[in-house]
């Protein structure tokens, strides 16, 4: 099984390295997506910072109409010239004045609100903001933005009223050379569709913040809101960052259990002071698992995929793995089978271990044991085994059956003495070969003699040193070499130059192995005819 074994282990180093590589990925991408995101929201947050200064450039110019009005100048000049009230009249006349240039304005670029301001600050006029309605002494001079236009400068600033407002201011001239009659004011409310405008543009999420509180918010198509909310629970925490606190602009955050990543910017001018700024958000591209790859490539990222490599490899180790698996498995399960089938059949009595290798040669083995022991606790002794059986297929020369004799046994010539043929008897004990006087016929090859030695003493001395089996064990098998060769001649097969000397010695190679195979202390061996030629069985004995 070294084989599938080797495999197995060479596929689940494959596979742990493909995990590991999915790993890995998996925290490059993650960390190339937090450092993108981070280059991302830097870039939204200074687009944001660009857009509010183009807006209030953009809206300015379109407060030159207001201001080149001649009944809203000359109304303005009148106005400043008191220091007590404002006379209704006035109020009338720039009230309808500014409506009048709002209307030709885009309505995509006109403002929220309106306010027509003298030289002492007071709002002679206004439109849309409807809380200064009825207020008589509404005043606005004393925020910064309108106080430079009152001095014939353009400005523009974000301010903190009842809501966030970003407002443009520029003089109002009545006379050349002298100080401006006044100024107007224009202001946008920064609302939900502010910040989705701004949101469209930068395909971020952009939120707008004043005291601790979301004031508008925007996001774009896709863009779950709720993560919004997760801007207002970290709002407390820019305190303890040191850039929001000296540069004005934090460094790229990530709140909701990393969900989520911002930059906070804090707005100039006078909402500055009110910890009023807006925020840029974007969700992070990383994945959470490595299967999450496979969820989010696309179209495009699958088709740059090699299916065909892939495929290829795939397939190729599931050939090589299933080849493995039937010549180490499949095939050797399926001879033992057939093995056990033909002994549950009775066609054979014990396996053969030789047919068999590794784990299943050892099974075979003791099987062949258990056999053995149970046949022997029922009193039952079984039938002596084949030598090919017990052994495997035996090396035979071209005319022997059961095993290799060393010796030629070729077809003696035509004129050589031929041995008597003994009477058939298939079934019952084989005689004797036939002997007689010498010149009555040809006689079959003797059993060597043991030389004497001279007087006698050494052939004493052999007899008594030898043990009882091996004298037994020679007895035997004489009488098992003149039956082996009676029915070598009954089946009509040669006997020439086949020697005693070379029949035991095959004898003893085989008892060897079988006593060592079985753990066999005796081997008892009896012939018998298989296919028309002579055979050996053997029993082994312990």
């Amino acid at each position: 099984m070294l084989l599938s074994r080797f495999w197995y282990v060479l596929l689940a180093l494959v596979l742990g390295g493909a995990v590991f590589v999915l790993f890995l990925a998996q925290s490059m991408y993650n960390r190339a997506g937090a450092r993108n995101m981070g280059e991302a929201l830097s870039s939204d947050s200074q687009f944001v910072s660009w857009y509010l200064k183009d807006d209030a450039r953009m809206r300015s110019a379109h407060l030159v109409r207001f201001a080149l009005d001649s009944d809203i100048a000359k109304a303005l000049h009148e106005s400043s010239k008191s220091e007590t009230e404002v006379k209704g009249s006035l109020r009338d006349t720039v009230r309808k004045a500014l409506r009048s240039v709002n209307q030709d304005i885009p309505e995509d670029q006109a403002f929220d609100a309106v306010f027509a301001i003298d030289q002492h600050g007071r709002v002679v006029a206004h439109l849309g903001y409807d809380q200064a309605t009825g207020m008589e002494d509404f005043e606005l001079g004393g925020y910064p933005v309108v106080a430079d236009a009152l001095h014939g400068y353009v400005r523009d600033d974000t301010l903190v009223w009842d809501r966030l407002y970003r407002v443009v201011a520029r003089p109002v001239e009545y006379e050349v050379g002298s100080m401006p009659a006044g100024a107007i004011v224009g202001a946008r409310i920064i609302d939900d569709r502010f910040a989705r405008e701004l949101s469209q543009r930068t395909g971020a999420a952009v939120a707008f913040y004043v005291n601790g509180h979301r004031a508008a918010s925007g996001a774009p198509e896709g863009f779950d809101r709720s993560n919004l909310d997760q801007i207002v629970s970290d709002l407390p925490s820019l305190g303890e960052d040191e850039d929001y606190q000296e540069k004005g602009r934090s460094g790229v955050r990530q709140v909701g259990g990393g969900r989520l990543g911002v930059q906070y910017t804090r707005l100039p001018g006078e909402a500055y002071a009110l910890q009023a700024g807006y925020v840029v958000g974007r969700l992070p591209h990383f994945v959470a698992t490595p299967l999450d790859f496979f969820k989010q490539a696309d179209d495009r990222d699958k088709e740059q995929a090699n299916i065909a490599v892939a495929g290829g490899v795939a397939l190729a180790a599931l050939a090589l793995g299933l080849l493995f698996t039937f010549l180490e498995h499949s095939r050797p399960l399926q001879v033992f089978r057939r093995e056990a089938e033909q002994l549950a059949a009775g066609k054979i009595d014990q396996l053969q271990p030789s047919k068999f290798r590794g784990v299943y040669r050892r099974i075979a083995s003791d099987v062949n044991d258990g056999v053995d022991k149970v046949a022997a606790q029922g009193g039952h002794s079984r039938r002596a085994a084949d030598l090919e059986q017990v052994l495997g297929e035996l090396p035979a020369q071209p005319q022997m059956s059961a095993f290799s004799v060393p010796g030629g046994d070729g077809p003696s010539p035509a004129s050589g003495p031929q041995l008597p043929q003994p009477p058939a008897s298939p079934r019952g004990p084989l005689p004797a070969p036939p002997s007689g006087p010498q010149g009555a016929g040809p006689r079959l090859p003797a059993p060597p003699q043991r030389a004497a030695s001279p007087g006698g003493g050494g052939a004493a001395a052999a007899a008594v040193a030898a043990p009882a089996q091996a004298v037994d064990e020679e007895a035997e098998w004489q009488e098992v070499f003149q039956q082996f060769v009676a029915t070598k001649q009954q089946c009509g097969e040669s006997v020439e130059g086949f020697t005693y000397q070379k029949f035991r010695a095959t004898l003893i190679k085989n008892r060897d192995a079988l006593a060592s195979r079985h753990g066999a202390g005796q081997v008892r061996f009896s012939v018998y005819v298989k296919d028309g030629k002579a055979a050996l069985k053997a029993n082994p004995l312990r």
